[in-house]
C-alpha cells in the first residue's frame, strides 16, 4: 500500500487527468488508470470523481493528496539533509580526551574546523586512557586520544609526542637547574595523574628504574588543581610537554625544567578497526592530519 501512495505522489498540483498523469510519470494511461483503481480497491475509498469533462479529487483523495505532499517534502528534505552529511557539511563527533592533554591542545583546531565546518560539532568527553579505550571499543565514542604504540583492534594518526618535564616552584631549590636527574627525586613529595592515567605509569616505572618509590600526596584528574598545588609550593608535578608547545606557567610562580634520562611519549588519535566512520569523523581526522603536516613543516 505504502507504495502506491507514494508512487502517485504529484510534485506540487493534483495531476488532473490521467494522461497528464501518465505524462508526468512516463507511463502510459492505462497502467495510471489501472494503479489508480487498485489503490481505491486497497484504501476501500474512491479517490477521483470522473465526468465527462473533467476529473475531481473526493474528499479522501485530497486527504491523502496532503499527506502525499507531506512525505514528498520529506523525502526531498531527506535527499537535501544526505548530501549534506555526504559532503561533510553537518554532522556530530564525539571524542574522547584525557585530562594531561586538556581541550587547550584542541583550541586552535577547533576553531579553524567551526569556521570551515559550522554544522559539524565536536563533543569532547575527559577521562582516563584506559576508561576512553574501553569506551571507544563499547562504541560509545568516535573517536579517542590515547597512548602509542596502540593494540591491533584500532586504527590511528600520530597526533603529539614529547617528553615528560619536572615542574617545580620558583623558589624550590632544584628550579636553577637546567637538567634535573630523576634519583635527585628521592625525597621529594609528587603531585601526579591518578592511576589510569599513561603519565602515571611512566612517572611510576621512571622512578622505579632509578631505584625508589615516589612519594606521592596527591593523585587527581585535575591539571589545574596539579599546576596550583605546585605554584603554591606544596610539592612537584611531572607532566608531559609537547614538542609543539611548552607547558603554560603564565599564571604561576612555577619553573619547567628537563630531565635525564628523558622518558618519551607519544599520542595519537584512534579509532576502532573496521568500524563505521560518519562522514563528519573523516572529514574532522582528514582535517587533523592536514593541519598537523603544516604545523611540522613550520618548526
Amino acid at each position: 500500500m505504502c507504495n502506491k501512495i507514494i508512487y502517485y505522489i504529484p510534485p506540487v498540483t493534483p495531476i488532473s487527468s490521467p494522461v497528464m498523469a501518465a505524462e508526468h510519470l512516463f507511463l502510459s494511461q492505462p497502467n495510471i488508470s489501472k494503479s489508480i483503481k487498485d489503490l481505491e480497491k486497497e484504501l476501500d475509498v474512491k479517490l477521483l470523481t470522473r465526468t465527462t469533462r473533467k476529473i475531481e479529487l473526493t474528499d479522501t483523495g485530497k486527504l491523502l493528496y496532503q499527506y502525499g505532499q507531506r512525505i514528498s517534502q520529506s523525502i526531498e528534505h531527506f535527499y537535501d539533509e544526505l548530501d549534506d552529511i555526504k559532503n561533510s557539511k553537518k554532522g556530530n563527533i564525539k571524542m574522547g580526551i584525557f585530562s594531561t592533554l586538556g581541550t587547550d591542545s584542541f583550541s586552535e583546531l577547533m576553531a579553524l574546523f567551526h569556521k570551515e565546518y559550522p554544522l559539524i560539532t565536536v563533543r569532547f568527553v575527559e577521562d582516563g586512557a584506559l576508561h576512553l579505550k574501553n569506551t571507544l571499543l563499547q562504541g560509545e565514542l568516535d573517536l579517542v586520544v590515547m597512548p602509542l604504540p596502540i593494540d591491533d583492534e584500532f586504527e590511528s594518526i600520530p597526533f603529539m609526542k614529547g617528553n615528560l618535564c619536572l615542574v617545580v616552584h620558583q623558589n624550590h631549590r632544584l628550579a636553577d637547574q637546567e637538567t634535573v636527574m630523576w634519583e635527585d627525586l628521592k625525597e621529594e613529595s609528587f603531585i601526579i595523574f591518578r592511576e589510569g592515567y599513561q603519565v602515571h605509569e611512566l612517572i611510576m616505572q621512571a622512578c622505579k628504574l632509578n631505584g625508589f618509590e615516589p612519594n606521592v600526596i596527591c593523585e587527581t584528574s585535575q591539571w589545574k588543581f596539579i599546576m596550583e598545588m605546585v605554584s603554591f609550593n606544596q610539592g612537584i608535578t611531572i607532566l608531559p610537554q609537547s614538542d609543539l608547545e611548552q607547558i603554560d606557567v603564565s599564571e604561576g610562580k612555577i619553573k619547567v625544567i628537563h630531565l635525564n634520562p628523558s622518558i618519551n611519549w607519544q599520542i595519537g588519535i584512534a579509532w576502532k578497526k573496521d568500524s563505521y566512520l560518519s562522514y563528519a569523523t573523516r572529514t574532522w581526522i582528514e582535517f587533523i592530519k592536514t593541519k598537523l603536516e603544516g604545523s611540522r613543516k613550520d618548526q
